[in-house]
């Protein structure tokens, strides 16, 4: 399962990452790192796509693609 998100590095030098849509809504993690705030959205979005019981899949591998912050 594929969702866009958008990232930036603020001021303060933490990544921003965040994901709006329909089907879940906004998502937002601030972290220090870049890989790191690759790997906590992968897991918020992952745990939101789980806890809605409707599908009774597994989410096993959620990607992420990132669009440029103009």
């Amino acid at each position: 399962m594929q969702f866009s998100c958008q990232n930036h590095q603020q001021s303060t030098g933490l990544w921003h990452v965040r994901h709006h849509g329909s089907d879940l809504g906004e998502v937002e993690v601030t972290v220090i790192t870049h890989d790191e705030a690759m790997e906590k959205m992968r897991r918020e979005l992952r745990y939101r796509l789980e806890i809605c019981p409707c599908t009774g899949e597994l989410y096993d591998s959620v990607a992420i693609e990132l669009l440029v912050q103009r």
